[in-house]
């Protein structure tokens, strides 16, 4: 793998995961802001390890894949939890409201419950945090392909 399509890869997944740490932290969901940090510094980390270890290419790859599996397991978790709240927002009455609020407690374990604020600008804040999410899953996607077909010749 040449160096500037590393630096492309990594590029890529650090913009990702500079995309997501504001909806973690306007979600106040801890756990997925300081997954999204630990891979960020992981990344930032690689080149001096490349250096200090001469790793392998194999290394290299397996190192970017793994943060690049751990961001989309935390975007997945942070989707879904999105997604209940957005429901729950969405309900037209309080007993729908109530049942919504269950469910997203149940999956939604690590975070705390945002400030209240009026259903709409809430709702619209939640809609606009998935359509970043959204965004990111689709680079994150597109730029393991692209790397995937650049090591198939």
């Amino acid at each position: 793998m040449s160096e500037s399509r590393l630096e492309d890869v990594k590029k890529t997944l650090l913009q990702g995961i500079e995309a997501l740490v504001p909806v973690a932290e306007h979600h106040k969901d801890r756990h997925a802001r300081n997954g999204l940090l630990a891979q960020a510094a992981s990344l930032n980390n690689l080149g001096e390890r490349i250096e200090l270890h001469q790793l392998p290419e194999g290394f290299v790859r397996s190192v970017i894949n793994d943060v690049r599996l751990d961001t989309l397991m935390i975007l997945a978790d942070l989707k879904v939890s999105l997604t209940f709240h957005k429901q729950e927002l969405a309900a037209p009455n309080e007993k729908l409201r109530a049942e919504a609020h269950e469910r997203r407690a149940a999956v939604d374990e690590y975070s705390e419950v945002p400030a209240a604020a009026d259903r709409g600008t809430q709702l619209s804040g939640i809609i606009s945090d998935l359509r970043v999410l959204t965004d990111v899953e689709q680079s994150l996607k597109n730029c393991m392909l692209k790397y995937g077909d650049d090591n198939a010749h």
